[in-house]
């Protein structure tokens, strides 16, 4: 009977996928896809980027620190850090990024922040699982969390990128996703208009875990969309360890280049 009833799932599975397949690409046909960020024509859906976008997104062939995600030379001993992160004291483990937050990633990832940037956000986050794959897995994470954001923000922005990015690595790489573990439980002002020594100074302490039950012992994903100082994610991470997370590495879509 068990058997019967697993093979019903199954072909109940299959034939939900297909009529899933069947109604996408009638509607592709009707409305062919387009790029998530220039509104080309493309031919296939994948990541949601035309080829000439998609050439400019992919992170180049170049060494990155594998502590700050910033970009480093062939010869940069990278034993403890890099140049920009080697002084630094982060609680985070590591950084995962697709790009460097110039050009092209920047615009992308600026529109991704922006009202009804969810789609663009959501294809960005694909790219960054597709091109960083072998060392998600590799590090095996038991809970991806997003850095959030104050709840007096989600009633002017009901869009927040690091949350749509966080829900979409989740369920590309099949971790398990939490948004209401890690609270902002105070109010911070933007951390674009601050220097770097205030907004480590503003970030301290504005973060709380809800529940430490589903943390302790865990290798954290830490999701946000951008990493400019790292004050941020440190508060974050810092939060999430005295909570009794055993591991935290960041995830993010861009790092700034210099962030002295």
């Amino acid at each position: 009977m068990i058997r019967f009833a697993d093979s019903m799932k199954r072909c109940y599975h299959t034939a939900e996928t297909s009529i899933a397949l069947i109604v996408s690409t009638a509607i592709n046909f009707i409305y062919p896809p387009t790029c998530l960020l220039c509104d080309q024509e493309i031919t296939a859906l994948g990541h949601g980027f035309c080829e000439s976008c998609l050439s400019k997104l992919k992170p180049a062939v170049l060494l990155e620190c594998p502590r700050c995600g910033a970009p480093v030379g062939p010869y940069t001993d990278l034993a403890s850090g890099c140049g920009q992160c080697r002084r630094e004291s982060f609680a985070f483990d590591g950084v995962i990024r697709l790009g460097v937050y110039d050009g092209q990633m920047r615009l992308a990832s600026l529109r991704a922040k922006a009202s009804g940037g969810g789609s663009l956000a959501r294809g960005l986050a694909r790219l960054l699982v597709d091109q960083k794959r072998a060392t998600f897995h590799t590090s095996g994470f038991d809970l991806v969390v997003p850095i959030p954001e104050h709840w007096t923000r989600r009633f002017v922005h009901p869009h927040y990128a690091a949350e749509t990015i966080s829900r979409q690595i989740a369920r590309s790489l099949n971790v398990r996703w939490n948004r209401k573990i890690l609270i902002k439980s105070r109010r911070t002002p933007k951390q674009a208009t601050s220097p770097t020594p205030l907004r480590r100074q503003q970030q301290q302490g504005s973060f709380a875990v809800a529940r430490k039950g589903p943390i302790a012992g865990k290798a954290i994903l830490l999701v946000d969309d951008i990493l400019t100082t790292g004050s941020t994610a440190d508060a974050a991470a810092k939060t999430l360890k005295k909570a009794g997370a055993a591991h935290v590495i960041v995830a993010v879509i861009a790092v700034s280049p210099l962030r002295k």
